[in-house]
């Protein structure tokens, strides 16, 4: 029966007729039954993914995929945000959400570092943090623990979405991407998470992902996107940048020769390897990169610093993040988490190898 209504549902989409919210939120339930058999399942990803959402149909994903997975309540005084990009810009960058998150941290702002391996770049945060010595397999409390007593903590996302295992498997046997490339940035397993910093790498669903979100609970969120294509604010081309607050949102163009930064060529800030890029992420998390790298962390650390309300022009965050680095706080930061929930000796061995 659950298979038929499944199939009844898809049936809808493929047909272009109307299918109202219950029967939608209940066809996305439906994904996550056991019994129903795996091509059911693919036949509905594929049916929604040709014909397409809408905000409203993206929110209820949201939701629904929240009600199934280990939501987290930690106790945190002040601001709590994520910095988390959709990933699939082809850009092949270093970690550069990953370096601005631990130095937004490091200004009294706590960040839960939501995200997940990479799916079609070189390193994704999960990657990064195993690399320096971090257990993807932590405790959950071991978890909560260090973003309440040091300010960061990264929560890998299939910790927190278990439920999200077997259609990732199916997703994967589709070979195309899907709308569930996009909503994993939307998923924080915090509840009470009051901004968010939302990398987009396709500009075409900057509308679809604001119109989710706009009445949402989260105080601020802010969507970025790079003319040139990365899910981050680059100081290689001029940037897309919006804001959504009190239910209104606001557009803005982030042009970096208006800012204290210097226009620079993509291979500036590229990597060509995993290690490259652990290498070139620790570098700007110590200060100790070059200026182009050291820029576009900087640019997207204080993006981060005014979703956690330390700031509220992006060149006061700009100098405040160059402040913050050559404090050595980040560093701090990191050396606190990996402590905590993982083999610091890794660390301690990635710093002799980088001279760091």
């Amino acid at each position: 029966m659950s298979t038929e209504y499944l199939q009844q549902q898809t049936k809808k989409i493929i047909l272009n007729d109307e299918i109202d919210e219950f029967d939608f939120q209940n066809a996305i339930d439906h994904l996550f039954l056991e019994d129903i058999p795996d091509s059911a399942i693919a036949a509905f990803i594929k049916a929604l993914t040709n014909r397409g959402v809408n905000f409203n149909e993206l929110k209820i994903i949201k939701e629904v995929i929240l009600g199934h997975s280990c939501r987290i309540t930690p106790k945190v005084t002040g601001t709590l945000i994520d910095n988390c990009g959709t990933g699939g810009d082809m850009f092949n960058s270093f970690n550069i959400s990953t370096a601005a998150s631990i130095i937004a941290s490091a200004s009294g702002i706590n960040v839960a570092k939501h995200g997940n391996r990479s799916a079609s770049g070189l390193c994704g945060s999960a990657d990064f943090f195993e690399h320096v010595g971090f257990n993807l397999d932590t405790e959950e409390r071991t978890l909560i623990n260090a973003l309440e007593e040091n300010g960061f903590s990264f929560l890998f996302a299939p910790k927190f979405h278990p439920s999200l295992k077997r259609l990732s498997v199916i997703r994967k046997q589709l070979g195309f991407k899907t709308v569930f490339n996009i909503i994993g940035p939307l998923c924080n397993p915090c509840t009470n998470i009051t901004g968010q910093v939302i990398g987009i790498s396709d500009p075409g669903i900057f509308d679809l992902i604001s119109n989710a979100m706009i009445k949402s609970h989260l105080k601020k969120i802010i969507l970025v996107h790079s003319s040139d294509g990365m899910d981050e604010l680059s100081n290689t081309s001029s940037n897309m940048m919006l804001s959504i607050e009190s239910g209104k949102i606001e557009r803005q163009e982030i042009n970096p020769t208006l800012l204290d930064l210097k226009i620079v060529k993509r291979e500036q800030i590229q990597i060509s390897s995993i290690g490259e890029s652990v290498k070139s992420t620790l570098e700007t998390i110590y200060g100790k990169s070059t200026e182009a790298k050291q820029d576009i962390v900087s640019l997207n650390a204080a993006i981060a610093l005014i979703a956690g309300g330390k700031v509220t022009e992006i060149n006061d965050g700009i100098k405040m993040a160059r402040e913050i680095v050559k404090s050595e706080t980040p560093k701090t930061k990191l050396r606190e988490l990996i402590s905590c929930c993982g083999n610091v000796r890794k660390l301690d061995i990635l710093e002799e190898k980088f001279s760091l």
